[in-house]
């Protein structure tokens, strides 16, 4: 067999395998009334803070995070709450330190005094490792998640975990969902397809000064992007890997839905510092990245998104999805925008890594500028090799969609029959 369909069919073997998984995922465990126990504290702390007027939309949360059908299939109903869980415990991540602040008190503000002098303590964790937990990638949760969209892993090529990696991830996208997906979870078997690899997600520093939040991040090994965080990854020995959303901040204010804009020309530092390493290169290119939400593009608003990407960090793209179409926005209301992602799959293809054989303390930009043309090149031939089998797919899943997703799919707002070309740009 050759080489390319050895890799093709392990993919497929992959996937069957986790397809069992969510099928026989039980619905009441340990786990899930841990979750759910969690969950319903967090309702009555924005219950008490914010009073009567947060009765109707907690009660409304809370239906959809419940195990109830309400009118879709089990896997649909398990993806559906996938989504609506993750939304609340991220907008719910400061609302435990301000109610033990308002209305904890003494003891409240006691535990949360002691618990921020303890991170603060031990704040290096973000770059040097600690905390991680596997468990929590192999939660059956992120498998519901994935296949909401879908997301799916493609490997075309085998890795030697005795080499450390520096893997790109391309493109940004608004929130990069399929790098955490795929590459900070197992929910697309990534273990299964690069054993021996132990990849952390890096992420912007800012994300570790949440309370509570910060912990979940290190538990699924996630860890700051900085030059700390890639050494003291690599200190862990061989297999040891990182992996690094290139564009940024600066790339997610470029997303659109069907467009492939890379802010890549200028991004370079990761490159030294695989030859300072001794780390080799791998391309990832996930198609359908910039699928998931719509974005609002307004020149008034251009020049204050570009500030406040330059003085905090972050950029802020206006976005926009779907409404449930069995939610109350659409079926009260009649809308089709709301904040749910579209169900447009996202494929992420590893491309073949790019070899650095030995460390390069001091490289000259000459050794900086060919290595990172070597790196364009390979993520190049990726998108052309497989954007035909994805665009074939997408308009498959576009088509396989009911009538009221067709119309918010078709809606010239998400641009989704539009698409364009790799563009690689400073």
């Amino acid at each position: 067999m050759p080489k390319e369909e050895k890799e093709l069919s392990k993919n497929d073997e992959v996937e069957t395998r986790i397809a069992e998984k969510v099928v026989n995922d039980p619905q009441f465990s340990s786990g899930k009334f841990l979750v759910n126990g969690i969950a319903g504290l967090l309702m009555y702390m924005w219950c008490d803070l914010l009073g009567r007027p947060m009765y109707p939309f907690v009660a409304y949360v809370a239906l959809l995070m419940s195990p109830l059908r309400l009118g879709w299939s089990m896997s649909e109903r398990c993806e559906v709450r996938s989504i609506i869980s993750i939304y609340f415990f991220i907008f719910s991540a400061g609302v435990l330190p301000v109610w033990c602040l308002k209305r904890g008190g003494i003891l409240g503000r006691s535990l949360l005094a002691i618990y921020v002098s303890w991170y603060m303590c031990f704040h290096g964790s973000r770059w040097e490792c600690g905390r991680f937990m596997p468990t929590f990638r192999r939660r059956n949760f992120w498998k519901h998640f994935a296949a909401y969209f879908p997301m799916s892993l493609t490997r075309t090529a085998k890795l030697d975990p005795k080499r450390n990696y520096i893997f790109g991830y391309h493109p940004h996208g608004v929130i990069s969902m399929g790098a955490c997906c795929n590459f900070a979870t197992e929910a697309t078997g990534f273990s299964e397809l690069f054993p021996g690899i132990d990849l952390r997600l890096l992420t912007l520093s800012q994300n570790f000064r949440i309370p509570i939040f910060r912990e979940y991040l290190l538990g699924l090994g996630v860890n700051s992007v900085s030059k700390e965080s890639i050494g003291g990854n690599f200190r862990r020995g061989p297999g040891a890997s990182v992996m690094i959303v290139i564009g940024g901040a600066r790339e997610s204010l470029e997303t659109a839905p069907g467009s492939y804009k890379l802010i890549l020309d200028n991004r370079k530092g990761f490159v030294k510092m695989a030859l300072q390493k001794g780390a080799s290169l791998v391309p990832v290119f996930s198609f359908g990245e910039t699928d998931l939400f719509g974005v609002f593009a307004s020149s008034r608003f251009r020049r204050m998104q570009l500030w406040l990407q330059k003085q905090m960090g972050f950029g802020i793209p206006f976005f926009f999805g779907r409404a449930l179409t069995g939610g109350v926005l659409h079926r009260v209301f009649g809308l089709s925008r709301g904040v749910m992602p579209l169900r447009m799959p996202v494929q992420s293809i590893v491309g073949k890594p790019i070899y650095v054989d030995k460390a390069v303390p001091d490289p000259t930009q000459e050794q900086i500028d060919e290595l990172h043309q070597r790196y364009v090149d390979e993520l190049r031939k990726i998108y052309d090799e497989w954007k035909d089998p994805f665009l074939a797919a997408r308009a498959k899943t576009m088509e396989a969609q009911g009538e009221a997703a067709k119309a918010v799919l078709r809606q010239g707002s998400f641009h989704l029959d539009k698409v364009e070309s790799l563009a690689v740009v400073g």
